[in-house]
């Protein structure tokens, strides 16, 4: 406003101009005149100072708490944790900049604290004086207010010694209260995220930190480096799922893992290795004080580089994260990835008995099984994950309350307190399996919807499971057996994408298939709650509700093949070519599965008519992985 009062009063104003001019021609500089130290937090209020056109850009002046800084622009108090200032009135094509002190080069882990009302997909990203894009485009989750804050991460990459990184506003709708740098150049999770376990650790997603603290290697080698910056010893694989995989093995090498064990226990750990000959004491796993945790694991041979097997050990974890290393004992062997599998679902987690498939050459062995064999309960909740309430219909406008089991942590006061099979929404039968059954209770339905989400995380290989439904002829009820991107916390719907192996809900509602058929969809970033996908119908004198029957999919890199019954004859099958121009394909990542039966909604329709519905049965829930 002064500026301004100058322009007006020119021959009053004109000895301020001599003070007014530095600053609004000051060059560029850090904030407070020192540069942010990288590791460490950066506030997003002290971008450089410099103005508009040097330090930032906006294309409009906002802020309610400007007088943290003279030249403050877009600032407002903070009700986060710590209080302080926070960045808002975002807008595409605004940026601001930042003087940072970069303490060692390598590859870093930062954190951005962001609250916004809705999910905003290409919120931002980081650049650097160049105008590289460092941290790739980075998707923010609605928290569902401006001060409800929450973390997204990515990685980053940066030299040593002083720089400018700018923040670039790509899309609108967000607030960012700080931004920090961890690793020191040194050691974290590949892509930010510890690896889940039970899941797999991808053998290429080895630790950031580089040689002697992520890895230590005798020589480099590898052709295929590009996956990550500081790749070595990795080449693009054959084996099912595609990917890379490690190779160069050699006596005394190691590689470092940051994972996340959900429960502690015992679990199976395989190996998926390729051999010219067999190697004794190939390799083994240790923890942090260097206990050797599987003992040591033979690799046998399979004949060529890329023809691959499974090896698998026992390990003792505890809960928490943590960092394992993969020990190279002795030379001559690669690995693609080593997968985690932990015990009982409510029964038998153990895939003893269960046969492997042979779908086109390719065998599959079992790798995780829930047979809901034993006594009748509650589900394992270690290896099951409630959702929980109606969650304002859970965006498809449905009228149930979820519940967990009796005593499941914050379990809606809808929900029973003592374990019957004659009350619970969800339970094992003893007879070999799980019911999600739903309930009028006084007048609120309830039901349930469980999960795998941070328990076990899937990538590549089939799943699929058995299940009868209920009688969906007339509309109020909509089961499904379906999956969500592992990365949901992070990429909001529908771009981690959701594929939907079981789907099924009344002819009378959108001509659905009702008893005589399943929907298989897939949601993407640009298909959205209308999706690709295709319908199969049973052949006659068969049903859904009338016997168990198998829904699963074959998945692949680039590629999913739903099948009903037989994983032979797949009814349909989706590639990236499948989606509309500029769309992301989203399914060459992890995982989770998800089983539940909703009351109402968009498919479900009107349950005015709704008494006494039959149950969703589940025989069992499995996983192979390509032999």
């Amino acid at each position: 406003m002064r500026t301004r009062s100058c322009v007006g009063f020119y021959v009053v104003c004109a000895s301020l101009m001599l003070s007014v001019t530095p600053f609004a021609f000051a060059a560029e500089g850090p904030f407070g005149g020192t540069p942010a130290a990288i590791p460490g937090t950066v506030q997003a209020e002290n971008y450089d100072t410099g103005g508009q056109g040097v330090a930032y850009n906006v294309t409009s002046v906002n802020g309610t708490d400007n007088g943290y800084r003279s030249d403050g622009v877009d600032l407002e108090v903070t009700t986060d944790t710590g209080g302080g200032v926070n960045l808002g009135w975002t807008a595409a094509g605004q940026w601001f900049k930042y003087t940072v002190n970069v303490v060692t080069a390598g590859t870093y882990t930062v954190t951005f604290r962001v609250a916004g009302l809705n999910a905003v997909t290409d919120a931002f990203h980081i650049s650097n004086s160049s105008g590289t894009n460092l941290t790739g485009n980075i998707n923010l989750p609605g928290t569902g207010a401006w001060q409800a804050w929450t973390n997204v991460t990515a990685t980053i990459t940066l030299p040593a010694g002083q720089q400018v990184l700018t923040v670039n506003q790509d899309h609108p709708g967000w607030n960012l209260n700080f931004v920090s740098f961890t690793g020191s150049g040194g050691e974290g999770p590949f892509g930010g995220t510890p690896a889940a376990i039970p899941g797999t650790v991808q053998a290429e997603n080895y630790d950031t930190g580089g040689q002697g603290v992520g890895y230590n290697v005798t020589s480099v080698n590898g052709t295929a480096n590009n996956y990550r910056s500081d790749g070595v010893d990795l080449e693009v694989t054959t084996d099912t799922g595609g990917g890379h995989n490690l190779g160069w093995t050699a006596s005394g090498q190691w590689f470092r893992y940051t994972v996340n064990v959900a429960t502690a226990g015992v679990y199976t750990v395989t190996f998926r290795v390729a051999a010219i000959n067999a190697v004794t004491d190939a390799l083994h796993i240790s923890n942090s004080s260097g206990t050797n945790l599987t003992g040591n694991v033979n690799v046998p041979a399979t004949g060529a580089w890329q023809a691959w097997t499974n090896a698998t050990a026992t390990i003792t974890l505890p809960a928490g994260q943590q960092v394992l290393t993969l020990d190279q004992d002795n030379p001559g062997w690669n690995i693609n990835f080593f997968a985690f599998t932990s015990g009982s679902g409510g029964g038998t987690g153990s895939c003893a008995g269960v046969s492997s498939i042979t779908v086109n050459g390719t065998t599959y062995n079992p790798q995780w099984c829930q047979e809901f064999n034993g006594s009748a309960g509650s589900p394992d909740t270690t290896v099951w994950k409630f959702d929980l309430g109606n969650n304002n219909g859970w965006g498809n406008g449905e009228v149930e309350v979820y519940c967990g089991p009796p005593g499941y942590p914050n379990n809606p006061s809808q929900c029973p307190t003592s374990f019957s099979t004659s009350t619970a929404p969800v339970y094992i039968d003893g007879s070999g399996h799980l019911v999600i059954q739903p309930r009028n209770v006084n007048g609120t339905w309830i039901s349930g919807r469980m999960n795998t989400q941070n328990k076990q995380n899937f990538q590549f290989g089939i799943l699929e499971a058995s299940i009868q439904l209920p009688n969906t002829t007339n509309q109020g009820l909509w089961p499904a057996f379906w999956s969500l991107g592992s990365n949901i916390s992070t990429v909001p719907w529908p771009t981690c994408g959701e594929a939907d192996i079981m789907e099924n809900w009344s002819p009378q509602v959108l001509n659905g298939a009702g008893p005589s058929g399943n929907n298989s969809t897939i949601h993407t970033a640009k298909t959205g709650g209308s999706g690709v996908g295709a319908r199969f119908t049973f052949p006659s004198g068969e049903a859904a509700d009338t016997a168990f029957h198998t829904y699963g999919v074959i998945w692949t890199q680039n590629e999913m093949q739903f099948f009903v019954d037989n994983a032979s004859t797949p009814f349909f099958t989706v590639t990236p070519s499948s989606l509309p121009s500029g769309d992301t394909w989203p399914f060459n990542q992890s995982i989770f599965a998800l089983l539940n039966v909703a009351v109402g909604g968009t498919l479900g329709g009107s349950t005015s008519g709704l008494s006494n519905p039959g149950s969703m049965k589940v025989d069992f829930v499995r996983w192979y992985t390509p032999q």
